[in-house]
This record gives structure tokens, sequence and C-alpha cells, in this order.
């Protein structure tokens, strides 16, 4: 498990935990289940060449920060999020509540059932001393 911390706004932070509740799952996963949507939704963004985008500063005592605990691979799919649309995972938290909460809160089960079928595969691959990287989402394993 990787420990790290969120911040973000207190309404953010409190509908989340709302959602959360009622659906009888984590907080964690919530945000897998709205950040999964959201990474299918724009599947063709990529951002190359412009720094991160933070959340816009507020007066001190705005946000809150948030102790989360994700599995190596959700973390990592979260740090891939936040290389390819350039944006810091607090902002895509908080920009994709008010988008995609309700809508991953009525699906939750599918996507979370799916996800947890789809592993993250990373690969090195060097062609004439170039070294490249490659990125699998949604690899099929076989059951065993």
């Amino acid at each position: 498990m990787i420990r790290t911390t969120i911040n973000i706004t207190y309404e953010v932070y409190t509908r989340l935990l709302e959602e959360a509740e009622a659906q009888g799952v984590e907080i964690e996963a919530l945000i897998i289940a709205m950040l999964q949507h959201f990474s299918k939704k724009h599947r063709k963004e990529i951002i190359v060449g412009d720094a991160v985008q933070y959340q816009e500063r507020r007066p001190e005592g705005s946000y809150v920060r948030v102790h989360v605990n994700w599995f190596v691979h959700e973390y990592e799919f979260l740090i891939d999020l936040r290389k390819v649309h350039k944006k810091s995972v607090s902002r895509l938290i908080a920009e994709n509540v008010m988008a995609y909460l309700t809508i991953c809160s009525i699906m939750i089960d599918r996507i979370l059932d799916k996800y947890e079928d789809r592993p993250y595969v990373f690969s090195k691959i060097d062609v004439h001393d170039v070294l490249g990287c490659i990125f699998l989402w949604g690899y099929p394993m076989k059951k065993t």
C-alpha cells in the first residue's frame, strides 16, 4: 500500500465522504472509480510540454489534507493521469467530483469490478539505444 495525502476543499471532501458512506465504500475506492471513468471519457486527451496545473490558491484553511492509502497499481494509475493530463491528482479529483461522481455512484460496482480485472503493465523497450516505456491499462490476464 502507498500512503499519501491529497489536498482538496472542504466542499469536495464532504461530497466524496457523503457519497462513499452512501455507497458503503472507502473514499479511495470512490476516487479510483471516478477517475477511471474520467480516463475512459478523455482517452484522446494528451498534453505535452505544459507545466502541471494545480488547484487555485485559496486562503489558508480552505483545504483539508486527506490521508489516503492506495494499492501500488492504483497509485501508478493516478500518477499516469497526472502525467498525461498535466494536472495534479488533487485538481483531477476536484474537477471530476461534480462531473462524474453521481454517475460513478450509480455504476460503482461495475466500474470497480471491471477495474480489478484489468491490471496495469509497465514495460521498457530499448531500440538502437533509444529507451522507451509502454504503460498498458486494461491488459487481460488469465484467471487461474
